[in-house]
């Protein structure tokens, strides 16, 4: 009876292993898949908040604590940022402008885990409240993009 007892309560943690493999991945191969699309789009601040808010909405939210919600926002922001930053060092070697990768390397990954946090601090209320968050995000990574790598807003 003690053995099934403990199996149960260690669901939870087991579970939350899951979603942490699953935002690590997710963390480091997002860019990547993003990258056609924002090169499609030119929106590189909606098409990455918006797929940063459905990894939020399906993964950080449904671990089952606050410490392991925050853990997780910052863990995924923090590998998405520098999984980033890796996939531009080709394009800044190949142009040598090497002014560009300290700022990439010092601002990038915080933005990103700030966004991140943004957002799975507003779903963490009402879901709905997410949309707000992804609002805030948005805003947060234009206003990056446009006085940190002075690309203009709009």
């Amino acid at each position: 009876m003690s053995k099934k007892l403990k199996i149960e309560n260690d669901a939870p943690l087991f579970n939350a292993a899951i979603h942490g493999i699953f935002l690590i991945v997710a963390g480091l191969v997002l860019p990547a898949v993003l990258i056609p699309i924002v090169k499609i789009t030119n929106y590189s601040e909606i098409v990455e908040e918006i797929a940063k808010a459905l990894i939020v909405l399906l993964l950080i939210l449904r671990l089952p604590s606050l410490k392991l919600r925050l853990a997780g926002a910052i863990a995924f922001g923090f590998l998405f940022g520098l999984s980033e930053n890796f996939l531009y060092l080709n394009q800044i070697f190949q142009f040598g402008d090497f002014s560009v990768l300290w700022q990439r390397f010092l601002w990038t990954v915080p933005m990103h885990f700030t966004t991140v946090l943004v957002m799975t601090l507003a779903g963490m209320g009402k879901k709905w409240f997410l949309i707000l968050g992804l609002i805030g995000a948005v805003i947060l990574h234009m206003l990056f993009n446009s006085l940190i790598v002075n690309t203009p807003i709009i």
